[in-house]
């Protein structure tokens, strides 16, 4: 699922779980695709960058339509190479296809 793609920066799962025409929106970085943020994830990784901890706090999931939901939720994240943890507000939206759940886009918020 891709919570698990977020907190393990595994670009393998990015890739599989995330539909290719996705769009994901992060402060700081603005618009991009999946395959930019999946050479992201790979470059990170290869300099040895990765997640240390990541929690998630005050999810609700909306059923949008059949085949379509979207979740809120707070996440705080701190990286290895960071002492303290950032925080944001994030939506992501699931489509069903092909008997499979996806994310159909992503958005992060600094939060407050």
């Amino acid at each position: 699922m891709a919570h698990r793609a977020r907190t393990q920066n595994d670009a393998d799962i990015y890739a599989a779980t995330y539909l290719p025409e996705a769009v994901l929106i992060f402060p700081g970085i603005g618009r991009i695709d999946v395959d930019t943020a999946v050479e992201a994830i790979r470059g990170e990784n290869a300099a040895g960058r990765h997640w240390a901890e990541v929690s998630f706090s005050a999810e609700t999931a909306v059923e949008v339509a059949a085949g379509t939901c979207l979740l809120a939720y707070h996440a705080d994240a701190r990286w290895n190479d960071q002492p303290t943890a950032e925080a944001v507000d994030c939506l992501t939206v699931y489509v069903k296809r092909d008997g499979r759940w996806r994310v159909a886009a992503h958005q992060q918020t600094a939060s407050a």
